[in-house]
């Protein structure tokens, strides 16, 4: 009985061996799914010793001993290796706040390009489109986008009632920043120099709760006092356009 049973655990593994028949490596389950701040144990085994490597620390951090932890919502990969052998698992972190689906933030897309992707939209005006029954949550959404017809930014309209929902969503999947004058600004990493996208929360009136998703730009050979700088001007830039909207 005691030897069925060790057959049966080891055709669940997924595992190499070496020519000496020493267990390089082996993985019960190369799938993972979790939730923000949920922590899991990879189920690894080896006649020899084993790393681990998360290749995105921002969704997922692994431990040296396998001790997976999920971050921020996204799905992502964590490399495992002993000996000669590295084997991938993939790692969906879900959300539990589902206010509403990812806006496409292809930043540069033309308006026929985005609406290749999204379909017809609702309404659509010279440099905007809006799109209706977004969610339910969030019944609008509208793309801007420049003079010179690129992606600018995503504006999402979110029913006010569910402002506790919308923090839960974006505690899940971004870094909170700053609250300043009524704007509180989320960015999608946790250094400066690596964020390539600000989210900004700000009250829309008649009830409804604006969320603005613009590109931070940046340049690869700026220094981190210039990439500071931008970062900051990226806050102000998103601050006028709050503004703008509210007293629309």
């Amino acid at each position: 009985m005691k030897k069925l049973l060790f057959i049966v655990l080891m055709s669940s593994l997924c595992f190499a061996c070496s020519k000496d028949d020493s267990l390089e490596l082996g993985i019960k389950t190369l799938e993972i799914s979790l939730y923000p701040q949920d922590v899991v144990s990879i189920d690894a085994v080896s006649d020899f010793d084993i790393t681990y490597l998360s290749t995105n620390t921002y969704l997922a951090d692994v431990s040296a001993e396998g001790m997976l932890t999920a971050n921020k919502v996204g799905k992502t990969l964590v490399e495992v290796s002993s000996h000669d052998r590295l084997l991938e698992v993939s790692v969906d972190v879900m959300g539990r706040y589902n206010v509403y689906p990812d806006p496409i933030v292809d930043w540069g897309i033309s308006q026929s390009e985005l609406i290749e992707i999204a379909g017809e939209p609702d309404k659509s005006y010279t440099s905007s489109i809006e799109y209706s029954e977004f969610s339910e949550q969030a019944p609008n959404i509208a793309y801007l986008f420049t003079p010179g017809d690129s992606l600018m930014c995503a504006l999402v309209i979110v029913l006010e009632t569910y402002s506790d929902d919308l923090i839960a969503y974006m505690d899940e999947r971004f870094i909170f920043d700053s609250e300043e004058d009524g704007l509180v600004v989320y960015c999608d990493a946790h250094e400066e120099e690596d964020v390539s996208m600000l989210m900004g929360i700000f009250n829309g009136g008649g009830g409804s709760l604006m969320v603005l998703y613009i590109e931070n730009e940046q340049e690869d050979t700026k220094s981190r006092q210039a990439v500071s700088s931008d970062f900051k001007n990226m806050r102000k830039q998103m601050k006028t356009l709050a503004s703008e909207k509210m007293n629309k």
